[in-house]
């Protein structure tokens, strides 16, 4: 009775072994399946505080851009005001060909003014928007950090913008989500 029980014992042993072999493979070879996620970004500009708080610092850069705009244009009119002034002072008791030349020269220093002033405020576009993307991209990275955390969790194999999905994927807005609110 001792050797019938070890001829069962080792066959039953043997497919119980076997049947967890196959059990784990099957388990790792659905955890490595091909898997669609996919993300809402319009639900998450609209949901993430971040991205309000982009929204505000984009508005504070506008008034910032529009103050320096408005502080140029004065700036410009009074100095085309003392240009006229000047120009009044010089074309006194002149010819006509030399009032001419005067208004040419006048002409070419408020020119010179405008395109000065112009390059300024590009340059202040130019280093606001700087900041915005900045702030824009740090916003992004934050989202792909939390999607990699999922994905590798998960097993997820490609993460799309829902915008280029027509059919099929899982929706993993609400998790980027949930992860926003509970580390933030």
């Amino acid at each position: 009775m001792n050797n019938k029980m070890t001829k069962w014992l080792i066959p039953t042993l043997l497919i119980s072994v076997l049947a967890l072999v196959i059990s784990g493979l099957v388990g790792a070879q659905s955890k490595n399946k091909s898997t669609v996620g996919y993300i809402d970004m319009q639900r998450l500009q609209q949901e993430l505080p971040q991205f309000s708080e982009l929204q505000d610092f984009l508005t504070r850069k506008n008034a910032e851009f529009n103050q320096f705009g408005n502080y140029l244009q004065t700036q410009q009119n009074n100095e085309l005001i003392q240009l006229e002034k000047d120009k009044n002072a010089e074309i006194k008791g002149k010819s006509n060909e030399e009032i001419k030349a005067i208004e040419e020269k006048y002409q070419q220093k408020a020119i010179k003014i405008a395109e000065g002033n112009q390059k300024k405020l590009e340059e202040e576009n130019n280093r606001l928007s700087r900041e915005v993307q900045a702030k824009h991209e740090e916003i992004l990275a934050s989202i792909k950090k939390v999607l990699e955390e999922i994905v590798k969790k998960e097993g997820y194999s490609i993460v799309l913008e829902k915008s280029v999905v027509y059919y099929g994927g899982e929706d993993l807005t609400d998790k980027v989500i949930a992860d926003f609110k509970s580390t933030k």
